[in-house]
């Protein structure tokens, strides 16, 4: 990268002040456009036309192959297997259409009955009234105990499967824990979990997902290794636990302290989906997504090198003062919304939909039970996670009535 002040700033997703809030180093640099990526190699991208263009261009794409051998990151996603992720077509359109249908709209009305029963069930091992922590007790719970029945993990697994699939997903951006032995332990766990899952479908067929994968693979119906049946199913409890329960916990704590948001929402239950779509505005849980450059070009007036990684700092357009009046505050009534918490182009999230279908869900139920709940006294009620690369709350204590 050459040119510009920005080649002298210093944006680290690793710094405790951006883990404690992203936001106001976002808006110092959003003038530049571009700032080095110190944790990872290549850039940080901040500019929201330029935010778009790259999730949506075919010339940005993801294989690490393609990528600066020597950026940190590359090392570490080639040894990852992170699926889909960092795969490009025609390979990404051939693994991604094999589970694309499981997330469907009409797949996630199918599974709303479950989420309810599921969301219900933690509801009721909550007390009637009181202190409790709503974040580890109740927004973590519902998409862990979803993505596990989903994958239909063993109920006497599933606490060693949750420390495996967020020991992994928590520390794949932190430069400091990335190639640690529990990183790595907990993706050697994940990979020959799904291993004997896998075998144990060839051997004994059946309809669920592990089973049409590899019926697919056996009879030869698509192109499928084993490898990238084990790669796709490491990618789901990692992409689907952690954002689902930030976003939970996000809107909640947006709500609690906004409270006149959550009195409209008390009163019109049918509002929780504004609430949604404006915590994905205004705190998204995903902050950023990766692309490679394939070729030398432009950003924001500086010059970028072939295989230099843009991190995509899509949590910046939703906080754009030139898109929203009043940015940083946290509002029902907003025309429009434009995010973009779930990418964008060919890698779009494919589990958005059900991602806000647990969210509505948990929210509604909660607050028809609890309409009174509000934030704990204290300066500690609310404590962020401090995962590189997202953002929610590992700790947030509520008074339930």
């Amino acid at each position: 990268m050459e040119n510009g002040d920005s080649l002298m700033a210093i944006l680290s997703i690793a710094d405790p002040d951006f883990l404690e809030d992203p936001y106001p180093a976002i808006h110092e640099h959003r003038p530049a456009g571009v700032v080095p990526n110190v944790d990872h190699g290549g850039i940080w991208l901040l500019e929201s036309d330029a935010i778009r263009r790259v999730v949506r261009e075919p010339s940005f794409l993801s294989d690490p192959d393609r990528a600066d051998p020597e950026a940190p990151i590359t090392k570490v996603l080639k040894g990852a297997g992170l699926s889909i992720f960092y795969m490009d077509p025609p390979r990404h359109t051939r693994i991604r259409g094999l589970v694309a249908k499981e997330f469907s709209p009409n797949r996630v009305r199918m599974m709303l009955p479950g989420i309810k029963k599921t969301a219900t069930e933690a509801l009721d091992r909550l007390p009637d009234s009181g202190v409790v922590d709503i974040a580890a007790n109740f927004a973590d719970v519902v998409p862990m105990v979803v993505i596990s029945d989903f994958l239909e993990v063993e109920p006497e697994l599933r606490a060693e499967f949750r420390h495996w699939a967020l020991t992994r997903v928590m520390n794949l951006f932190d430069p400091k824990k990335n190639r640690s032995p529990e990183f790595r332990d907990a993706s050697r766990s994940l990979r020959d979990y799904f291993t004997r899952r896998v075998e144990i479908r060839r051997k004994n067929p059946a309809t669920d997902l592990i089973g049409r994968l590899v019926g697919l693979a056996e009879t030869r119906a698509v192109e499928l290794r084993d490898e990238e049946i084990i790669d796709l199913l490491i990618l789901l409890p990692g992409a689907g636990i952690i954002t689902t329960a930030d976003l939970i916990g996000n809107a909640l704590h947006a709500l609690l302290t906004h409270r006149d948001q959550l009195d409209a929402v008390v009163a019109d239950p049918s509002r929780i989906s504004d609430a949604i779509e404006e915590t994905l505005r205004f705190n998204t849980p995903a902050l950023s997504v990766g692309r490679i450059a394939t070729e030398e070009m432009e950003l924001c007036g500086h010059r970028i090198a072939k295989g230099t990684w843009v991190r995509v700092m899509t949590a910046a357009v939703g906080r754009d003062p030139a898109l929203h009046a009043e940015p940083d505050r946290f509002r029902l009534d907003r025309d429009h919304r434009d995010h973009c918490a779930f990418g964008g182009g060919t890698h779009f999230c494919m589990g958005a939909h059900l991602g806000r279908g647990e969210a509505k869900a948990a929210l509604s139920l909660l607050l028809e039970r609890y309409p009174k709940i509000r934030l704990a006294d204290g300066d500690n009620a609310a404590v962020q996670r401090g995962v590189p690369g997202f953002r929610g709350l590992k700790r947030l204590m509520v008074q339930l009535n």
